[in-house]
């Protein structure tokens, strides 16, 4: 069964080719990954989804602003990425 952010970036990325996604790289094998960035390239806006598990919830921040949201399905993390990335 794939994790609920193996959807969103399979899903996001047939959708918005264009959209960069990298997972936190950590330093110690111990610290928690569960960091990934989506950008689009030649925007300066990154969203950032946070979740240990890779499982929802996800907690969704922006560089544009210092709100915080929880997406508690893929479909709402994916209209969250796509809201804040302007697609």
């Amino acid at each position: 069964m794939a994790r609920d952010i193996d959807t969103i970036i399979d899903r996001v990325s047939r959708t918005h080719p264009r959209i960069s996604v990298q997972q936190l790289r950590v330093a110690h094998s111990g610290d928690d990954a569960g960091i990934w960035f989506f950008k689009v390239p030649g925007q300066p806006n990154e969203v950032h989804l946070e979740s240990s598990t890779g499982m929802c919830p996800f907690l969704i921040e922006s560089t544009e602003t210092d709100s915080r949201a929880t997406a508690a399905s893929v479909e709402e993390a994916i209209s969250s990425l796509e809201q804040l990335l302007c697609l």
